[in-house]
């Protein structure tokens, strides 16, 4: 204990003295070139690399942030990389590092947990009781960390020699003995000896030479010396030889007894063969002296592996009860355990936007680094977490809210699966990569009882590959492989997505998955019959199936309606040449709902009457589960075709069909999830029949049903079916204005209460950069607006144009959108501050509305509300509004001119040309109103309510489902007149619509 007190404090004074000494010599540019180099190739937060103006505070930093030995290798590495940008003649400051390092302890302090493994393994060297130790276990349970402890303590503490040879990547055992001659020949000159000449020019490329000379070498030392040969599972040479070879070699050295000076210590993950351990033969006992030490390294125990992972993380980042969790989903690996607290440290120690830059160093060299030693040991929790932490956590743009459809549990499950078992072959050498037309990539290797294809891992060359495997049983492990290589390259394409995201935003949905669809080429299946047994080219088959219906989400989840189309159908046409005529059916009527959200509604209606859904329900005799759960969804979507349509009664009687088959599917989650939206659906249709306490019926129930039947999951339907909830209210705010300011405005209240829970859950599950999310924020900013809080509806217009700004084009109609509401806020605020005597407040506010609508003037000019006509109306009428009270004459008549002019050519199509008429071509004095007559009221003219995605187009949703568009939230007013005065806060042609719906998993379906 007091050795270890001795060392720490010995550690403790040389780093102080590194920092005074660092801190007296750099000068101030020296200083600054290394803060920027350090915030380069450490991904430092700006504001350390700001803040700090002294060497001392930035060594400071890294001492509360890393290890010693992690410190001096960071300092190394910068100072390095300096002499390349400053000049020669200032002192070379790795060789003041390399000075002080040597002054350090040069093993660990502390090894958590391993105490009581060091000193019995430090006794049987000692003592002479062991001539080598074997160590063996999981990987990252730290084999090779204790083993290099032992080593290093020998060799400073009691003067012992040291060769270190990491066996991985060795293809033979003459390698292996050859790389043993030239560490013995370096040790020999260390200690001022020299070789034999046999011994130094030994090349020979004979097994059973260098066998000899090994033993001869190892064994003729003269000085105390401890050889590590680590990961000797990584030896590509398995079988009798190996066995062989150690036991030669074991026996030799055993027979030397106490003249040979050897201690061995090896680490594998293998147990030692009796045969190799028992070297010794005691005739007189007729019984075997082992003369070998062998410890299996187990896990951690809970306690060891709190106290790690709060050493790993620091408390700062890490409470005790994480710790705990950490340590518990670890299991016990101590490389799991700081790896995942490290990333935990690394979330919370750097920005998200300097964190970006480094999520493919993380995923490659730390997650890869210990799943690839601990796959089989990690529970899948652990897994799961490992590709949150790594990857979908670290993107500011968080991508739960662009693909909240992949985080069911199902899904969830195959990636972390599929992507582990990549990492574990890749990594752990089961898999060799030679490339497409190597002829060693031929042939099956015996590894212990496990069974290595080897193969190359391109997807385009797998059927050559596949020619080489003749049993079903190896073509199995092939189409796995396949799999994981296709998971590979599409989670560097999630990657990919996710950087673009974070970097630039604008362009974030024009990823195309067209290169996704391009990699099925993997599954040549116009050729395989050629080359295929029947069973294999079911295989091929059902691996496609599994691929298109990830393509399916992926192309879902950045809203590629179209090559989502393209998909179900390629999904279809496989399903039926394999004969599963159920699978086809089903997925044909998921292509039927693809193309209705493409707006191809001819095509969805062949498809449609090309299915005969009552004689599928009792094709061959049967009625099972999932052919009702195919029929109640062939139903929906024919609702969704009649609501497209706008035949809402036969609408209506679809989804009431629909129903019915959902309810006998129950209790399956993925059935309940279906049965909700088709109740939403049905709810939606009501909307726009005006029938508005049926749609609240309908809204309530579906979050009714996901809220009690399934709990946590699914938390964007939730937030959407809230939505549609506070929608209706809002409606019948509206509609009951004019009839009584109370209950409108207890209405009113009721739907604000549903918005806020709403918005609160798109922040609990950090959905905050969804634009579904900013139109809720923009729909709540109106109901503010009508309650005259003026402040919380500017802070919601704000918010919900800077999250637009952000994640479309600047011309993008959801921008000009966001800021016609905040025009409106500032308008009417203003009009409260002039009514109240603060002109000033009121003069700053109409010049913020002002700025508005010129940047709306401005896109209008170049093509951005070409898609959404409802609003164009709205807008004109305010601008001209505006420009009457506060400018000139000569201004407004301009303004009128901009605005005819892009009525007469037609641009806006009928909705703008016939609410258009004379009062607009002549003064605005003429505004009244009695104007109200030309305008649309909410709910009257089915063009009055149309459809729009996530991203705010007017296009249907990107899961397929029917929905209303969100555009004509915003309020309309009218020139000053006496009226208006009086009834300025009416609502006069506003329309409130719902966010599009949730999607539906497709990878909860069983087909």
């Amino acid at each position: 204990m007091e050795a270890d007190n001795t060392i720490e404090m010995d550690s403790r004074s040389v780093w102080e003295k590194l920092k005074d000494k660092l801190g007296d010599e750099l000068d101030e540019n020296y200083t600054q070139e290394a803060l920027t180099l350090l915030q380069d190739n450490l991904f430092l937060p700006r504001s350390v690399v700001m803040d700090t103006r002294h060497p001392k505070e930035l060594l400071e930093h890294l001492e509360n942030s890393y290890s010693e030995k992690e410190c001096l290798e960071i300092l190394r590495h910068v100072f390095f990389i300096m002499q390349f940008h400053v000049d020669s003649g200032r002192r070379n400051f790795t060789e003041v590092i390399g000075e002080f390092e040597k002054q350090l302890p040069v093993y660990h302090m502390t090894l958590t947990g391993r105490d009581e493994q060091i000193q019995d393994m430090m006794k049987c060297f000692l003592e002479n009781k062991y001539k080598g130790i074997w160590l063996y276990g999981q990987g990252g349970m730290g084999k090779t960390t204790l083993a290099e402890e032992i080593c290093y303590r020998l060799k400073h503490d009691y003067n012992y020699g040291l060769i270190k040879i990491d066996v991985k990547g060795k293809e033979s055992l003459v390698d292996l003995s050859q790389a043993i001659l030239i560490g013995q020949n370096q040790l020999w000159g260390d200690f001022g000896d020299r070789p034999n000449a046999e011994e130094s020019s030994a090349r020979s490329t004979k097994l059973s030479i260098l066998k000899l000379q090994v033993l001869q070498s190892l064994c003729n030392f003269s000085h105390d010396f401890v050889l590590l040969l680590d990961n000797l599972d990584g030896l590509q040479e398995v079988g009798e030889n190996l066995t062989s070879y150690f036991k030669d070699l074991f026996s030799g050295i055993s027979e030397l007894g106490d003249q040979c000076k050897l201690r061995l210590i090896i680490t594998s993950r293998l147990k030692c063969h009796n045969a190799v351990l028992k070297t010794r033969e005691n005739v007189h006992q007729g019984s075997s002296e082992i003369y070998w030490y062998e410890e299996e390294l187990k896990g951690l125990s809970q306690e060891d592996g709190q106290k790690l992972a709060m050493k790993s993380a620091s408390p700062r980042y890490l409470t005790v009860e994480e710790s705990c969790q950490v340590a518990e989903s670890c299991q016990g690996c101590p490389l799991a355990i700081c790896i995942m607290s490290k990333l935990i440290r690394h979330q919370w120690e750097y920005p998200v936007l300097d964190v970006i830059s480094s999520v493919k160093w993380e995923l490659s060299n730390l997650v890869s680094s210990c799943i690839e030693k601990s796959f089989d040991f990690l529970s899948q929790e652990i897994k799961e977490k490992f590709i949150q932490l790594s990857v979908f956590n670290l993107c500011p743009f968080n991508i739960n809210n662009v693909t909240a459809i992949w985080w069911d549990d199902t899904f969830q499950e195959s990636i972390a699966r599929a992507e582990m078992l990549l990492l574990h072959l890749k990594y752990r050498h089961m898999v060799e990569c030679r490339g497409p037309c190597d002829p060693s990539n031929q042939g099956l290797l015996t590894k212990g009882n496990e069974n290595i294809v080897t193969y190359s891992l391109h997807p385009l060359v797998f059927n050559s590959v596949s020619t080489l495997l003749k049993d079903s049983e190896h073509f199995v492990d092939c189409i796995n492989l396949a799999e994981s290589r296709f998971l590979e390259l599409y989670l560097n394409r999630l990657l990919e997505f996710e950087e673009s995201l974070g970097c630039q935003p604008n362009h974030a949905l024009q990823i195309s998955v067209s290169d996704k669809i391009h990699l099925q080429s993997v599954f040549s299946l116009s050729s395989a019959s050629t080359v295929f047994s029947p069973f294999d080219v079911k295989m091929l088959y059902s691996l496609e199936i599994k691929t298109c219906k990830r393509l399916a989400m992926f192309a879902r989840s950045i809203n590629k309606p179209e090559d989502t189309r393209e998909i179900f159908q390629r999904l279809g046409k496989t399903s039926n040449e394999l004969g599963n005529s159920d699978a086809s059916f089903f997925w044909r009527v998921q292509e039927a709902e693809a193309c209705l959200d493409c707006d191809m509604i001819l095509k969805a209606e062949d498809i449609l009457r090309g299915l005969q859904v009552a004689d599928f329900c009792k094709r061959d005799g049967k009625v099972d589960v999932y052919r009702l759960f195919t029929a109640a969804d062939f139903h929906y979507v024919q609702g969704m075709l009649c609501n497209k349509k706008k035949h809402y009664s036969q609408a209506l009687k679809e989804f009431d069909r629909s129903l019915e088959l959902f309810k006998t599917c129950e209790p399956d989650e993925a059935f309940i999830v279906y049965r909700a939206a088709a109740i939403n659906a049905k709810g939606n249709v009501h909307f726009k029949l005006e029938d508005y306490s049926s749609a609240l019926e309908c809204h309530k129930t579906s979050y009714d049903l996901i809220e009690s039947r399934i709990g946590g999951c699914f938390h964007e339907h939730k937030s959407i079916y809230l939505h549609n909830i506070g929608s209706i209210y809002h409606a019948l705010a509206l509609k009951d204005w004019h009839r009584s300011n109370e209950e409108a405005k207890t209405l009113l209240e009721k739907a604000l209460e549903k918005y806020d829970k709403c918005i609160e859950q798109d922040l609990h599950h950090k959905q905050t950069a969804d634009p579904c999310h900013a139109d809720r924020l923009r729909i709540r900013s109106d109901i503010y607006l009508k309650l005259k809080r003026f402040p919380e509806a500017i802070t919601d217009a704000e918010k919900a144009l800077k999250i637009q700004q952000y994640v479309h084009d600047t011309e993008h109609p959801s921008i000009t959108i966001s800021r016609y509401q905040l025009a409106r806020c500032y308008m009417k605020r203003a009009k409260e501050n002039r009514s109240i005597g603060l002109k000033e407040e009121a003069e700053a506010d109409q010049n913020k509305c002002w700025m508005m609508f010129v940047h709306i003037q401005d896109a209008i000019t170049k093509g951005g509300l070409s898609r959404m006509d409802q609003q164009y109306p709205n807008i004109r009428k305010d601008h001209l509004k505006l420009v009457k009270r506060y400018r000139s004459r000569q201004e407004q008549w301009k303004i009128e001119r901009f605005y005819s002019r892009f009525e007469d050519r037609g641009r806006f199509g009928e909705s703008i040309t016939s609410s258009r008429d004379s009062r607009f071509s002549s003064s605005m004095s003429s505004v009244s109103v009695a104007d109200s007559e030309d305008s649309v009221h909410f709910g009257r003219q089915d063009s009055g309510i149309s459809e729009y995605s996530c991203s705010g187009s007017s296009q249907t949703s990107m899961d397929g489902i029917h929905s209303i568009s969100s555009f004509q939230s915003a309020s309309l007013e009218y020139g000053p007149s006496i009226e208006e005065e009086v009834m300025d806060d009416e609502y006069t042609d506003d329309e409130i619509q719902s966010p599009p719906e949730p999607g539906r998993p497709i990878g909860m379906c069983k087909y």
